[in-house]
């Protein structure tokens, strides 16, 4: 970080599974800055090792903590935020998907975490509003972004070489994301071209994609 011209990098290693390592994390930004201006949330993960892509099958332990960690832990450090952002007329950054959009096969979970976080984070903006609190909230919609789960899950798909084709940077998409926060942006798709388009069309067509998706997973 301070070879892209930070004065200062601190982290902490925690678990976001684990509410008292969210609880960590704020604080530690509390004491170290005395203050926060922006919260970006910007992590995935899950508890359970599963190898690929499958169908919904009813695991409920997976699911709960994928949840978990993909969802509730971000309302949980927002939340833990909020008083020091609605202090500093702070923003908070929320980095979902096209498939919190849009729905899509063999991610089930997935998506259900992503559209949860756009429910939530769209509401909690109306709320803060609502108190006059002056804290913007961006949504991120992404598309496909080379990073290595991504094209992980490509490969499982047989799709790595279009995969690597079309996706975009990890660096370029990150300069997008904190470009976003810092305008208060409500929502950032990224890449334009492939996300909004596909973004609009569910609430016009929703058949149409149904239908491309169950074609292009079979």
């Amino acid at each position: 970080m301070k070879d892209l011209g930070a004065q200062e990098a601190i982290y902490v290693a925690g678990d976001m599974a684990k509410a008292e390592d969210c609880e960590r994390t704020i604080k530690t930004a509390e004491e170290k800055f005395g203050g926060l201006d922006y919260l970006v949330l910007n992590h995935m993960g899950s508890s359970f090792k599963r190898e690929g892509l499958s169908l919904w099958d009813g695991d409920m332990a997976f699911l709960e903590d994928f949840t978990n960690i993909n969802y509730l832990s971000y309302v949980r450090l927002a939340s833990l935020a909020l008083p020091m952002l609605e202090q500093s007329n702070g923003s908070v950054v929320v980095v979902s998907s096209l498939l919190g959009k849009i729905t899509g096969t063999f991610v089930a979970g997935y998506c259900g975490a992503k559209f949860a976080l756009d429910g939530f984070f769209g509401s909690l903006r109306q709320e803060l509003q609502l108190k006059k609190a002056d804290v913007s909230i961006t949504l991120v919609v992404l598309g496909l972004i080379n990073t290595e789960q991504a094209m992980n899950a490509a490969k499982v798909m047989g799709a790595e070489d279009l995969a690597r084709t079309i996706a975009l940077s990890a660096e370029d998409a990150a300069v997008a994301i904190i470009r976003s926060g810092a305008v208060r942006q409500r929502e950032l798709y990224y890449p334009w071209i492939m996300v909004w388009p596909m973004a609009k069309l569910r609430p016009v067509f929703p058949q149409v994609l149904d239908w491309m998706e169950v074609q292009k997973s079979a």
